[in-house]
């Protein structure tokens, strides 16, 4: 329930703590409207603010000093907001961070779920919030680490375990091979960097010896803030290009794996690449073309090429001479056959 409901709802939520706008006596006060105030929730009852019901009450006190002073953090002298920022910025291991960031949501979810219990008669026990706390955590590590198989519902020693985890690591070869005789290889990506901000094509197309017979990378204009978009023209300024001069077969390779299923009708086409993907579509009704699909790692040219054009200017290549360098070492590693390897964390 927490994973599918819980990022919109906690989000406002949050937002409205940080703005102290939830409907507790003290912002009903702040509109003007002065009341006897009492928090439901204390055995000794203190006029209820934000601050008093989700950090200095006992309840909120025991729940922040478990969870924090076991992470390393001292509670003593912090406001609600110091303790938030402290969660949300502690250094600690990359893996370990958005347990973090997600801690000060849970505990205030808990607490305010046990401050509207009490107001309907319903009494919450602060170990039953630590409890909850404490499983959403555990629910958490699992979703986001699912090779793990025993999960520790205590904090300290699920931060224990999360410490001297180490992640199994899932390695695949990854080679770009040597399209058929009579057949041309064209591999094609796309670069947008900010939202909005600059981006670039590239493609390279080779024969079945892996020699380059056409290379570009360029910046440009038409691309909003999408990646597939500038995907789209790539591919659809590559098939073009092979149109033109007489490329009849020809193997399309690209790593968005939505713009060949787009392409492919498998799926709809995002409304910032209908125009190219129709475009894309019409050449290969008319011409042999194979559209494939390639991880990043096997992709590297025409990402180098996308990325140069952005980093350094613009660059075309009729023959293998006219690239630079890099582009050069990336040729020939994969005419012999090279592989790449694409290291990932395991998910299971």
């Amino acid at each position: 329930m927490w994973v599918n409901e819980l990022p919109f709802k906690i989000a406002f939520f949050m937002w409205k703590i940080w703005k102290g706008k939830l409907p507790l006596d003290d912002y009903f006060r702040r509109l003007g409207y002065f009341m006897p105030s009492k928090c439901w929730c204390c055995s000794n009852p203190d006029e209820e603010t934000t601050t008093h019901v989700f950090f200095r009450s006992y309840a909120a006190r025991t729940t922040w000093s478990y969870f924090l002073t076991n992470s390393g953090i001292a509670v003593q002298g912090l406001s609600l907001q110091q303790a938030i920022l402290k969660c949300w910025t502690l250094q600690v291991l990359p893996r370990i961070k958005p347990i973090f960031q997600a801690l000060t949501s849970i505990i205030l979810w808990e607490l305010w779920k046990r401050c509207n219990s009490y107001k309907h008669v319903d009494s919450v026990s602060v170990s039953r919030v630590i409890y909850q706390i404490s499983s959403t955590l555990q629910a958490l590590v699992k979703v986001r680490k699912p090779s793990i198989k025993n999960v520790p519902h205590k904090w300290p020693d699920l931060l224990k375990m999360l410490e001297h985890y180490t992640p199994s690591l899932k390695v695949t070869k990854v080679l770009w091979e040597l399209p058929n005789p009579g057949w041309v290889k064209v591999n094609t990506d796309g670069v947008s960097r900010g939202n909005p901000g600059r981006s670039s094509i590239g493609f390279v197309i080779r024969d079945e010896e892996g020699d380059v017979k056409y290379a570009l990378g360029k910046e440009t204009l038409e691309v909003t803030n999408s990646v597939a978009e500038a995907i789209a023209i790539a591919i659809a300024e590559a098939l073009k290009y092979c149109v033109e001069h007489g490329y009849t077969h020809i193997l399309l390779q690209t790593n968005s794996m939505m713009l060949k299923n787009v392409i492919e009708g498998k799926c709809s086409a995002p409304w910032s690449v209908i125009e190219y993907v129709e475009e894309i579509k019409e050449i290969i009704q008319r011409w042999n073309v194979s559209v494939l699909h390639i991880m990043r790692e096997g992709n590297q040219l025409a990402d180098h090429l996308a990325n140069y054009a952005l980093d350094v200017g613009g660059i075309e290549a009729h023959n293998f001479e006219q690239l630079e360098v890099q582009g050069r070492k990336i040729v020939n590693s994969d005419k012999f056959q090279c592989p790449y390897l694409r290291i990932r964390v395991a998910r299971s």
